[in-house]
């Protein structure tokens, strides 16, 4: 197995693997090691079966099932099918995922730790996934910026329709959203600090984070509009442009990302998706 490190400032190609054999001890130990250094691994080439992502997502984690069950592989409910594909009419997965700049499961007490997608049909244009470094976002932030948000915590709201930035987008999403506007707004530390490395990250999204507790809106807004220009500077972005059998992993506790688009509904990209739980953020 050879690790070789991308340009920027985070992210790495895993080459000479098969993600369809079992992993020796050796291998899984330096690609936990290799997940937490580069914050984003990605494997080429990779012919795998639902069974083989799961279980080689189980490495990282308890497997979460998410989305509705129509939305999952039927023998393997915990991988989920992201795609803009239609069955006489009717979603075949989860159309509009991941539009806006987010980290996986925020709203939830417990986040999500790692998030793998493999790609199984892409469009013939567009639909690259952008990632964040946010422990680089954080380190370059102006001092006085820093001493601002160091005990301050971010609000993070699962339903759109709580989110004047964003926009519902996916078929029959107003009905969707409408039903998780009771679900009350989790709120988590702005500066997280990494359980394994011990780095600080900014840990906040343009989707999920609508206010600040404690801070009235005047003034937590324009600081939250602040944070997310900050977060979009070329410098701490990687863009993946995905080749069929790509699989991509990434830890939520230090990177957002974002699905970029730019392809027609009658253009098909079909991802699997499984997702592990991670732990409560300080």
């Amino acid at each position: 197995m050879k690790i070789r490190k991308l340009s920027g400032t985070f992210g790495a190609e895993v080459s000479e693997i098969d993600l369809r054999e079992p992993l020796s001890e050796g291998d899984l130990k330096a690609l936990k090691k290799a997940f937490v250094d580069h914050q984003v691994l990605i494997f080429h080439k990779q012919q795998i079966e639902p069974q083989h992502q799961l279980a080689f997502s189980r490495h990282f984690g308890p497997v979460q099932k998410l989305y509705a069950e129509e939305h999952r592989i039927a023998d393997c409910p915990e991988v989920v099918v992201l795609t803009n594909e239609m069955n006489d009419g009717k979603p075949v997965g989860v159309v509009a995922a991941g539009d806006y700049w987010h980290s996986d499961l925020s709203p939830n007490k417990t986040p999500g730790l790692a998030t793998f997608l493999y790609a199984r049909k892409l469009p013939s244009q567009g639909g690259d996934t952008e990632f964040a470094d946010m422990h680089a976002v954080y380190e370059s932030l102006p001092d006085t910026t820093k001493e601002r948000i160091a005990s301050l915590r971010g609000l993070h709201a699962v339903s759109k329709l709580k989110n004047p930035r964003v926009e519902v987008t996916r078929p029959g999403g107003a009905e969707y959203y409408k039903k998780q506007n009771s679900i009350p707004d989790q709120s988590h530390p702005m500066v997280r600090t990494h359980p394994v490395t011990g780095r600080k990250s900014l840990y906040v999204s343009l989707r999920f984070t609508i206010g600040i507790e404690n801070l009235d809106d005047a003034e937590a807004q324009p600081l939250l509009d602040e944070l997310f220009e900050h977060q979009e500077k070329s410098d701490f972005i990687y863009r993946h442009k995905w080749q069929i059998d790509d699989l991509v992993m990434w830890d939520n506790r230090s990177v957002n990302h974002r699905a970029s688009g730019g392809y027609d509904m009658g253009d098909i990209r079909r991802i699997h998706r499984t997702s592990t739980l991670g732990d409560v953020p300080f």
